[in-house]
């Protein structure tokens, strides 16, 4: 790799970009609705933000409280919430006259604007509405970990109905048909995530199956085939399957007494599917097979296979539909009836209660158009039609229209930023015909702005993505193409090219820049082989890249901002396809002191010290389980040798810490035992009488598995992964009952059956390369992109269509086996369906291969294999590539050393008093807190406010019978009167009698003091002070204050609450309500 020059004084361009004429249209035609399709690179999330400062700046929208911004990950919403901020403050220092004044009075309120995730939206909607939308005033969201252990406690629950009653007799007709209820949870967990969808057609099948004597036959007759020819096969057979099938088939066949049962039909004749391997010369071995038989034997299975395997498969699958539906429809019902009984509201729930509040209330729908005048959404091309929904009928200029395909958004009020190109999420309901219908509403009464202009990559890498990605109409791309390109106009499944125009102000060059392949030498066969010559390779490249300060082109605006040439580890970006190997490209960076960060992985879940708390949770609260203890035992927790433990046994111990230790043992070897005896015994004491999570942090404490996870290289990542899965366990407290279930949760992070992503223990990382999978990409860029992990290219079958094309939705769900191969259900017709399906996902294919060669700034790497490189994801790369450079290999590369440090005894029995100290100082209070009542108590007499009446108000107008309030129940009486003075300071038309007696039966109290509740606050209401105070121009109720005051004992904190405030001309009145007898004339 030649070196370059690094720096250059080159001066600050004032071009403007190519497609500046559309970008002007963003902050000039505000009184328009707006749909700017944002190619990659050309600033989505800018434009948003320009089109916010805009809207505020002229009066467009009068008020940053009717402004709302959506996007669709609280990540982004909240770089969105920073970006709107920045720019609205250097807005404010820049702007002039009304606009000036405008975008001051926005900036003081910013916090009151609308910007967050679509879901949290639609929440607020059902907060301020819930009446109305039906829901419970105190309902809670479920994030998508407690809505999938919800559905798993739903599926169970059905199960256990079905398995104790079964009047429909389900279970009997599933077994009719070959089928086992409790395989169907994964359909069950599908199926549920529609709930949009209002029809899954269904055609009615006969009972009887309709040549079930032919197939037989047509079976037996191929078998009896294959028997007559076991003499002639050969024994030996090679790469061909056939010949195995042949000799297996017959013995399997004779298992079944009765092919008749339709079960077992249909079991055996999926093992007749497929279509094996076909080797001719392995049939012709010995000269028992002539050519000619050969092909004709191969060409007898595929006729079966058209004209009985099929068909009959066909006919179970169809016929299986109707029962698992059923099913399906069945669980769904109890899923959703423990969220209402709950109270809980799952994303779906939100989106579709909201858009059910808008459509079916119009004058809640009028409300929320006054409340929301301008809404603007971010990444678009990820919406749902759900999503779309709230969009259009929130906008729409017609209230009374229920149809949002009918709506027509209000001069202004909608403004949407997309990318079609880069629609990844189909398997999240994005739905790119969703999007196409939106932009004919746009467009029709609106604007469509492309922009084209990309400020984030170099030229080299621009030219080189169209000319990958472009319409070529030597090859258009058909499916009996070389490979998909973009159309040259957009269909249903696919958007046109927009060709990327270079934009980016080069500062510098660099040496590593344009694009790269990194080929994986043919010696490299298996997938975890490829992984783990790349990752090194990737690694050592990126060592060598550090160490020797290699530097990038960086853009004229980054260099002003203070950022240097010379690579950093944030420069790096690692994405894969899939998950599978990501911690295998993490642990490589680690091996070469590398810091990175993974996302998308299970970092977490692959923490050592998380499967060593779990070993001896499992220990603690399964005394009866030897084997739990004994993995305990002879992990890193206590270190018990295999010797010891044998030793152990022999000497008549027993694997139970309840069990007396047996004598004979050497005095090391019972020390050992006696000290996990304890400390197992110990923990099970604080199990029983603790908070289960705050048990577990303290076992974690005790056994040192922080500062075990912190100690090698990769510390921070291992300890803070620790700390996570901590924190996880802590947000379940609400869902386990007892310690056994916590641990059980605790088990399935251990097993990756819910991955999450590391976290370091650092309160801010430092910069660090990326590991993440290309789903996890979109939104992301970095100066050098490898799209690593050439393996596992492979095409899944459809199992889902959904048809939007009519006024109802309809949905077609295909049921298949675990390992996905046998189609176990479908709807009739499933062929068609799943073909028009597959274009959808060969389309999305191609949009996330450009998602991928996109992300680069300056340097870009693309993996290939030198064989069977059609198993490599990026594959469809690999025409383009002929022609670019070799990443080139660094040769043997080191992490730095890391320098050790020797200590002594006398050291860390000095560290170890250091520690205590700083504890015992940490412990130490450094101010004193007061509540404002007791603070003024405390005082001395002469320092204490003489008291004044409310008003000066006495005689008969101003007093009321009163229960003493210094009896049992005081404190209740006098929060009762706080708040029906508040009620009533806020509504003065309020009814006090309705309103008290509950507030008294609240508090504990005799509903029969109503009366005498309400006299005590007539009477303050014709005081003088309360006339006062509802003549005054602002008045508040039980405002909280804080006040830090320096003494001569140290720093006070008071704190109170002020139960009436208001203004008069002269200043603020504090008024505090009293409902105990002063003694004396002093408080």
């Amino acid at each position: 790799m030649t070196k370059k020059k690094a720096t250059s004084n080159k001066p600050k361009s004032s071009a403007l970009p190519p497609d500046q004429e559309q970008r002007d249209l963003i902050l000039r035609e505000l009184d328009r609705n707006l749909l700017v399709e944002a190619a990659a690179g050309t600033g989505k999330t800018a434009s948003l933000v320009s089109r916010m400062v805009a809207l505020l700046a002229s009066g467009q929208c009068s008020s940053i409280y009717t402004l709302a911004a959506v996007t669709f990950t609280r990540k982004a919403a909240a770089e969105l919430r920073s970006r709107f901020q920045v720019e609205l403050e250097k807005a404010v220092r820049e702007a002039e006259g009304e606009r000036k004044v405008n975008l001051g009075k926005a900036l003081l309120n910013i916090e009151k604007a609308f910007i967050g995730t679509i879901h949290s939206f639609c929440a607020r909607l059902l907060r301020e509405r819930p009446v109305e939308a039906e829901v419970d005033v105190a309902f809670e969201e479920l994030d998508e970990e407690s809505d999938g252990r919800l559905r798993e406690e739903a599926w169970q629950e059905y199960l256990a109905g079905r398995l104790q009653e079964d009047r429909e007799g389900i279970r009997a007709r599933l077994d009719s048909l070959g089928l086992n209820l409790p395989d169907l949870e994964a359909s069950f967990c599908q199926f549920v995530q529609y709930p949009d969808v209002e029809e899954w057609p269904l055609a009615e099948a006969g009972e009887k199956f309709e040549g079930l004597d032919q197939w037989v036959a047509q079976i037996q007759g191929y078998v009896d085939h294959m028997l007559g020819l076991s003499p002639r096969l050969p024994g030996q057979w090679g790469s061909d399957r056939l010949i195995r099938q042949y000799r297996r088939l017959p013995r399997i066949v004779s298992h079944y007494p009765d092919l008749r049962r339709s079960p077992d039909l249909r079991e055996l004749a999926e093992h007749f599917q497929g279509n094996p391997k076909f080797t001719q010369k392995d049939w012709m071995q010995n000269h028992t097979f002539t050519r000619e038989e050969a092909k004709v034997e191969q060409a007898r299975w595929q006729q079966f296979q058209e004209e009985v395997v099929v068909p009959v498969l066909r006919d179970f699958s169809e016929r299986s539909y109707g029962p698992i539906l059923a099913v399906l429809i069945q669980a769904r019902a109890v899923y959703d009836r423990l969220r209402r009984l709950r109270g809980k509201l799952n994303y779906q729930d939100l989106l579709l209660k909201a858009a059910a509040l808008l459509r079916d209330r119009p004058h809640v729908r009028r409300y929320f158009q006054g409340r929301f005048s301008h809404l603007l959404v971010d990444e678009f091309q990820d919406t749902d039609p759900i999503q779309a929904e709230v969009m259009f009928l929130l906008t729409a200029g017609d209230c009374q229209e229920k149809d949002w395909r009918k709506c027509r958004p209000r001069p202004g009020a909608l403004f949407v930023v997309g990318d079609p190109k880069q629609s990844i999420y189909r398997f999240r309901r994005a739905d790119i015909v969703t999007y196409n219908l939106a932009k004919e509403i746009i467009q029709a009464n609106g604007l469509v702005v492309s922009l084209s202009a990309n400020f984030r990559t170099t030229r080299p890498i621009i030219e080189w993505v169209n000319h990958v990605f472009a319409f070529d109409p030597a090859h258009p791309g058909e499916p009996s193409g070389p490979r998909l390109r973009f159309p040259r106009t957009a269909t249903d499944e696919s958007p046109a090219y927009v060709q990327l125009e270079a934009a980016r102000d080069d500062g510098n060059e660099g040496e590593l820049s344009g694009v790269y392949v990194l080929r994986v030498p043919k010696e490299h066969g298996n997938q975890e082989q490829i992984a783990a010559y790349e990752a090194d390779r990737i690694a050592r490249f990126i060592r060598r890249a550090l160490d020797t300060r290699m530097t990038v082109p960086r853009s004229q605006k980054e260099l002003e901002s203070g950022r240097q040439a010379p690579v950093e580890p944030s420069d790096f970006l690692i994405i894969t396809p899939k998950r599978k190997h990501l911690s295998v490209y993490a642990r490589a960076l680690q091996d070469y002191g590398i810091p990175h960060q993974v996302t998308g992985g299970a970092a977490l879940n692959l923490v050592n010290e998380l499967k060593l708390l779990h070993a001896g949770l499992r220990a603690v609260v399964h005394p009866d389980d030897p084997v739990a203890l004994l993995a305990a035992l002879r992990s890193e927790l206590f270190g018990i040798s295999d010797a010891s433990l044998y030793r152990f046994k022999k000497a008549g111990g027993g694997f139970s810490y309840h069990a007396a230790l047996p004598a004979g043992l050497a005095a090391g070897e019972a020390e050992a035992f006696a000290d996990a005896w304890r400390r197992l015994e110990q923990y099970r004491g604080w199990l029983a009488t603790l908070p289960p999570v705050v048990a577990v942090e303290k076992i974690t404490g005790d056994l040192g598995l922080m500062a075990w996870a912190g100690r090698g290289p990769a510390g921070e990542m291992e300890a803070g992964g620790l700390c996570k899965a901590l924190e996880i366990l802590r947000g379940l407290e609400a869902e386990v009952w007892t310690s056994a279930q916590l641990v059980e949760q605790l088990g399935r992070l251990v097993e990756r059956e819910q991955d999450y992503d590391g976290i370091s223990v650092r309160s801010e990382s430092a910069p660090a390369v990326r590991v993440l999978n290309l789903h996890k990409a979109k939104g992301l860029e970095a100066p050098v992109v490898f799209l690593a992990d050439p393996c596992g290219e492979s095409r899944h079958s459809v199992d889902l269509h959904l048809d939007r094309s009519a006024d109802r939705v309809r949905g077609y769900l295909a049921i298949y086996s675990d390992n996905g191969k046998i189609l176990r259900a479908c709807p009739e017709d499933w062929e068609r369906l799943a073909e028009i399906e597959e274009r959808f996902l060969e389309a999305e294919a191609l949009r996330l291969r450009y998602v991928a060669a996109t992300r680069a700034g300056a340097a870009l790497v693309i993996s290939q294999r030198e064989t069977r490189n059609q198993s490599n994801p990026w594959q469809y790369f690999a025409p383009d590539l002929a022609s670019v450079k070799e990443l080139p290999d660094p040769g043997e590369t080191a992490a730095p050393a890391r320098i050790g440090v020797e200590l002594s005894d006398r050291a860390v029995s000095q560290a170890e008093k250091d520690i205590r100290a700083r504890l015992t100082l940490a412990a130490r209070p450094t101010f004193q807190a007061w509540r404002a009542k007791e603070y003024a108590l405390a005082l001395p007499r002469e320092d204490q406010a003489p008291l004044e009446p409310a008003g000066g108000a006495q005689g008969p107008e101003a007093t009321a019978p009163c229960p003493p309030a210094e009896g049992e129940h005081g404190v209740e009486w006098g929060a009762v009167l706080h708040q029906l003075l508040q009620l009533k300071m806020a509504d003065p038309e309020a009814d006090l009698a309705r309103f008290g007696r509950p507030a008294l039966l609240e508090h504990g109290l005799d509903a029969g003091q109503t009366e005498a509740a309400v006299e005590t606050v007539q009477a303050v209401m014709r005081s003088s002070i309360w006339q006062r105070a509802m003549q005054s121009r602002k008045r508040l109720t039980e405002v909280p204050f804080a006040l830090w005051r320096e003494e001569e004992a140290g720093p006070v904190l008071l704190r109170g609450v002020i139960d009436l405030v208001f203004q008069e001309d002269d200043g603020w009145v504090l008024v505090d309500y009293k409902t105990d007898r002063v003694q004396g004339k002093r408080l």
